[in-house]
């Protein structure tokens, strides 16, 4: 006869607890009624199918430039020395596919893989190296992986159509920090700039973050974005729009990628580019060229880290009376007693806006 297993909860506890300066020991029970009790269900991720212990197969390391439908992959070879070889397309291993995985995608661009040459018709990618790190697109429930094993991520704004966006540039700026990747911003369409924007971004190099400014129409600081990019692995990433396919044409005449017009209606960009793709460059160095999306690399489990990872906070934060402070609520907050002196109120506002959109 079945039995029926049996299920087993493990309970855990959630504490609502804010910052908040206690004289008396005796006042931490006042808290004891915001406890609360909760399922917890443990996901479990399958390593075991990780390795392939298949006989007879010929690896070859390859890096992946493009995934496409139906487990589909485009990857470049590459032998000891770095020097890259034929593309070759390619699926994933059946083993690969039944792993238990974090996100909705196994492999995206950037993976440094091992691909089964023994069949030249139908090459397979055997096992995935482990990432140094994950820009990847939170979108509930599901987190999709956009780009591994970034160098850096230069975020592209635009002085106008789109409009230059602070607040979308402090998202950007805070996913990077996050995910400790070097963050340089650039402002293109220098050539529509007036008196009255080409400051645009000027406080970001005051607090230290590396600014250049580039025109794909005139050619304006073209040679310094190429360098930037000489033999790195860089995201480029930012609202769409603002030039992102335009300037890389620019530095690798050849590649035609696809260009297109702001939208006259919501005057923002029309998107242009579908998915993740990795252009390797002539001169050295690999580009990751990603959709315009606002939730680039944020979701709700970063939200302790964005107190020290929004751009300008880290070097108040440790003033802080509190470790952990979330610059809202409490006294004695280091951001707060700097508000309208070194910390602008419209990123302060930034901030709030960019909390309170992750809860």
């Amino acid at each position: 006869m079945y039995k029926k297993r049996a299920k087993f909860k493990t309970i855990g506890q959630d504490v609502n607890i804010k910052n908040i300066k206690l004289d008396d020991v005796e006042d931490i029970y006042h808290f004891e009624s915001t406890k609360q009790t909760r399922t917890k269900s443990a996901k479990t991720i399958n390593d075991k199918g990780k390795k392939s212990f298949k006989t007879n197969l010929i690896l070859k390391k390859a890096i992946v430039v493009e995934v496409m439908t139906n487990y589909r992959y485009k990857v470049w070879c590459y032998d000891s020395s770095s020097i890259l070889h034929e593309p070759i397309h390619c699926v994933l291993s059946g083993r690969l596919k039944y792993i238990t995985h974090e996100t909705r995608n196994p492999v995206c661009v950037g993976d440094k893989v091992s691909i089964d040459v023994s069949d030249v018709m139908n090459p397979r990618i055997e096992e995935i190296e482990q990432r140094k790190n994950i820009l990847s697109r939170y979108i509930y429930p599901n987190t999709t992986l956009l780009a591994a094993n970034i160098d850096q991520v230069i975020i592209l704004a635009s002085v106008k159509e789109p409009d230059f966006n602070p607040r979308l540039i402090d998202r950007y700026i805070t996913a990077a920090a996050v995910l400790n990747i070097p963050a340089i911003l650039c402002i293109n369409k220098m050539d529509l700039a007036t008196k009255g924007t080409k400051q645009c971004g000027a406080y970001y190099r005051k607090i230290g973050y590396n600014l250049i400014y580039t025109s794909a129409e005139t050619d304006y600081g073209i040679d310094k974005f190429k360098k930037l990019l000489k033999n790195k692995v860089t995201v480029i990433t930012g609202h769409s729009g603002t030039g992102k396919s335009s300037l890389i044409n620019k530095i690798e005449p050849g590649l035609n990628l696809r260009t297109a017009d702001v939208s006259l209606y919501h005057n923002k960009g029309v998107h242009t580019t579908t998915s993740a793709i990795m252009i390797p460059f002539s001169f050295g160095g690999y580009i990751i060229d990603t959709p315009g999306i606002k939730t680039l690399g944020l979701k709700p489990s970063d939200i302790n880290l964005i107190p020290t990872c929004f751009p300008g906070f880290a070097n108040f934060s440790n003033y802080c009376e509190f470790n952990n402070c979330t610059h809202t609520h409490e006294e004695n907050c280091a951001i707060k007693k700097n508000i309208g002196d070194k910390i602008p109120s419209d990123r302060y506002a930034s901030y709030l806006f960019l909390r309170e959109n992750l809860c």
